[in-house]
C-alpha cells in the first residue's frame, strides 16, 4: 500500500482500469445517480465515473491518496467529493447511495463489517459491485500464508465464500461474472490504458524498497497465479 500510494498507481486492482471501462459498459449506471466509491486510491475510477454524469463521492483511508485524488479531480475538471474514511465504518447515513462500487478494497478490510457497512448506505434496490481477488483451488498452508504476508490480508476467499458473506449481509441475487485469470503483472493494464494524470511522489522511482517490492510481487505472482483469479460480485439490496 506505501508503494502504491508513491507512486500514485490509479488502476492497481485485478483488470485494471480496462477492466473498470468493460463492467460500467455492461453494467452503466444512469446519470445522476449517487455513488459512492470506497477505496478509491488516486481517484481514477471516481473522476471517470463523474465524467459519466453520476454524482460520486469517494473514500480513502489514506489521507495522501485523498490528496492525490482531489489534485487528479484538479487537473481533469471533474467534481467528486473526496473524504477521508474507513470502510468499516462508513461516514454516511442509511440508505445514502443508488451504487458502492469497490475495487479489491474489501478483502483488505474486516470483510464482514465492510459488507455490512455497504449495505447500511445503499438506498432500496441500490447495487453493490465489488471486484475482489478470489482462491480458484486449494493451497497450501505456507502458498496461503506466504500470499497472506505479501498482501497483509488475513485470508483469500473462495468464490463461494464471497457470495455467502453478501448474502449473509442481506444482499440479494448475488451473482458474479464468473472467474478472470490473475494479471501476471502489477503494471499490465498500464500499457492499454495508461493514467493521463502522473501523481507519483518525486524521487519514487529511486526508492529501492518500490523495485523490492515490485520484484516479490512479480516472484509471488509467478509462483502463484494458478491459484488466483479475480471476479466482479454484484449485489441488490431489497
Amino acid at each position: 500500500m506505501d508503494m502504491l500510494a508513491k507512486l500514485g498507481i490509479g488502476n492497481a486492482h485485478p483488470g485494471g482500469f480496462g477492466e473498470t471501462i468493460e463492467q460500467l459498459k455492461k453494467y452503466p449506471i444512469d446519470k445522476g445517480k449517487k455513488v459512492l466509491e470506497v477505496g478509491c486510491g488516486t481517484g481514477r475510477t471516481a473522476c471517470y465515473l463523474a465524467e459519466q454524469g453520476c454524482d460520486v463521492t469517494a473514500i480513502d483511508i489514506r489521507p495522501e491518496m485523498i490528496n492525490k485524488a482531489k489534485i487528479r479531480a484538479e487537473k481533469q475538471g471533474t467534481q467528486v467529493k473526496f473524504l477521508i474514511g474507513d470502510v468499516c465504518q462508513l461516514p454516511f447515513d442509511a440508505d445514502s447511495f443508488d451504487v458502492v462500487m469497490v475495487e479489491s478494497v474489501t478483502n483488505f478490510a474486516d470483510a464482514q463489517k465492510a459488507v455490512s457497512e455497504y449495505y447500511r448506505v445503499l438506498k432500496p434496490e441500490g447495487k453493490l459491485y465489488d471486484r475482489e481477488v478470489i482462491k480458484v483451488k486449494d493451497m497450501t498452508t505456507g502458498i496461503h500464508r506466504a500470499l497472506c504476508s505479501f498482501y497483509g490480508v488475513s485470508k483469500i476467499y473462495k468464490l463461494e465464500e464471497w457470495q455467502d458473506l453478501l448474502e449473509s449481509n442481506k444482499f440479494s441475487t448475488v451473482t458474479s461474472t464468473g472467474i478472470h485469470p490473475f494479471p501476471l503483472t502489477m503494471f499490465e493494464d498500464q500499457v492499454q490504458h495508461p493514467d493521463p494524470v502522473h501523481l507519483s511522489d518525486r524521487q519514487s522511482f529511486m526508492d529501492p524498497r518500490v523495485w523490492q517490492i515490485t520484484a516479490r510481487y512479480d516472484e509471488l505472482v509467478n509462483k502463484y497465479h494458478p491459484y488466483m483469479g479475480y471476479t466482479l460480485m454484484i449485489g441488490s439490496k431489497d
